[in-house]
């Protein structure tokens, strides 16, 4: 636990840290930080449309309706950063000449989105602030922002781990972050369907 939240501030440590643990080490601590993001990712999901959904149901069902989210948004996650990115990752890392495992790909790719929870906190805090303090144009840009900087610090987390675990250079690990914006347009896409 305390590799994982040191992975915010000293990425380089912690890469060479797990690069000596097991390859099935790697992965019970990758799924399980790809769960529990996805749980955060369905809890505040739930958190916004709230109110929507009380509209439709109540009771009981309510409640099994956002246990079923919160399950569902953890499995959509660990399909899509366990394995999903994972693999596009490795086989373009082959490509490149890796001498990484999937365990060491997966343990850069999950490492890299801890920061992203920072975004849910700050969009948190921003929706309990009243608009008499902070009115709606200001909190929009404030979270807009602080989301692009989020990114770029998960962006350079990752680009560490491929650098570390997959034991190349920076522009070959650069290199392999490349298509990432294309599978960011894709789950984009199929969100809106």
């Amino acid at each position: 636990m305390y590799n994982t939240l040191r992975v915010l501030y000293n990425p380089k440590q912690v890469f060479v840290i797990l690069d000596n643990f097991y390859e099935e080490d790697l992965n019970t601590t990758s799924h399980l930080i790809a769960a529990v993001f996805g749980c955060l990712v369905g809890t505040y999901s739930i958190y916004a449309e709230f109110e929507n959904l009380q509209e439709i149901v109540n009771g009981w069902l309510l409640v099994i309706i956002c246990g079923l989210g919160i399950i569902i948004s953890s499995a959509f996650c660990l399909f899509i950063y366990n394995y999903l990115i994972t693999y596009l990752l490795y086989w373009i890392g082959k490509l490149l000449g890796s001498n990484g495992l999937i365990a060491d790909t997966r343990t850069a790719v999950v490492h890299s989105i801890i920061p992203l929870v920072l975004i849910f906190i700050l969009a948190f805090v921003l929706k309990q602030i009243p608009e008499s303090l902070i009115d709606t144009k200001t909190q929009y840009w404030v979270l807009r922002i602080s989301i692009q900087l989020i990114w770029i610090w998960t962006m350079v987390i990752l680009v560490v781990g491929l650098n570390k675990l997959n034991k190349y250079g920076i522009v070959k690990a650069l290199i392999n972050v490349l298509p990432l914006p294309f599978v960011g347009l894709i789950i984009l896409l199929l969100r809106y369907f």
